[in-house]
């Protein structure tokens, strides 16, 4: 076939593919009660369920989470129908025992990108059912191997939608999506314009598998022209307890123009794993560079240790006071 007559069956071949994607998204779902269907899960999936025996899929209480960094390969979707349109949306390990008032109509093994587009259409649609929908629904959407899963999150992380909802998007990605997943919540870190998801994305990074989340912390307390987001950062690089946070936390303690934040950074000292903190405040508390202030916030933080050295600390401080 030569390129003219290619050129008109194009669009021909074009529009069934349209057709095609459209219909594999179209699940056969029951006009009301719940069903399940099994997917691929993304590499290094969390093996989610609940702490107790079985998820109660009707309850909204409960919490869930994997046991000793257990993985696995199937997830099962869980959509509960009302009228023909979802009204409540889970996703766990396919191992995973749960339980419903109702009977679960099971659809058996989907194709996983059949199952991405058809969680793809329910994060456009224009009527919102909430932020704990919206939230289950991007952890589902995370669960997905494969692309298409990934670029719906990143279009989703960077997009225009609500302030939550792209929250939500980063905060899976760096949870579930491995280091492509980080990459994407870094990038929203250091070059989004709402402070707010600059100050998430900092939190993000830390549930990632990025080998690069000290270095990106740091430069983000030390670079970002909003205090609130500085300050998160110190208190997040705290919280790895990566080799070297308190001697990042203190030159900004020391060199920080923002009040505010060098208060913070007190704060993250005392955030430091066990005698690391203690250490810390205690330099801070004797550094006559520091403002009077500033040395009270520290001794005020390891005063509500129960560390040994601070306590040994605190008694000689009063001791020489008398």
């Amino acid at each position: 076939m030569n390129i003219q007559n290619l050129c008109k069956v194009a669009p021909c071949l074009a529009g069934l593919l349209l057709v095609s994607q459209a219909n594999a998204a179209e699940l056969t779902m029951p006009q009301d009660g719940w069903a399940s269907w099994q997917i691929e899960a993304v590499e290094g999936a969390p093996a989610q369920c609940c702490w107790n025996a079985s998820c109660r899929l009707d309850d909204d209480r409960g919490n869930f989470g994997s046991r000793d960094n257990a993985t696995t390969d199937a997830v099962r979707v869980y959509a509960r129908m009302a009228g023909g349109k979802v009204e409540r949306l889970r996703a766990f390990s396919a191992t995973c025992p749960v339980e419903a008032a109702t009977p679960i109509r099971d659809l058996g093994n989907v194709a996983t990108d059949d199952s991405t587009r058809w969680l793809m259409k329910l994060t456009r649609r224009e009527a919102n059912l909430g932020q704990d929908f919206d939230h289950h629904l991007l952890a589902a959407l995370a669960m997905h191997r494969g692309d298409l899963a990934q670029n719906e999150l990143t279009s989703i992380a960077r997009g225009d939608g609500s302030s939550e909802t792209r929250k939500n998007a980063v905060f899976w990605l760096a949870h579930l999506r491995g280091v492509a997943g980080a990459e994407v919540a870094t990038s929203v870190m250091f070059d989004d314009e709402d402070s707010e998801l600059r100050k998430h994305a900092a939190f993000a990074i830390t549930q990632s598998k990025s080998p690069r989340v000290t270095q990106d912390l740091i430069r983000l307390g030390n670079t970002d022209k909003d205090g609130d987001v500085r300050a998160q950062a110190w208190f997040w690089l705290a919280h790895t307890g990566a080799p070297g946070s308190e001697d990042a936390i203190s030159a900004a303690l020391r060199k920080d123009g923002d009040e505010h934040v060098r208060e913070h950074a007190i704060f993250a000292l005392s955030q430091l794993p066990d005698e690391r903190a203690t250490r810390a405040l205690i330099a801070a508390a004797e550094d006559r560079t520091l403002s009077s202030e500033q040395r009270k916030r520290a001794v005020f933080w390891l005063a509500q240790s129960e560390s040994k050295g601070a306590q040994t600390y605190l008694e000689k401080v009063l001791a020489l006071k008398h």
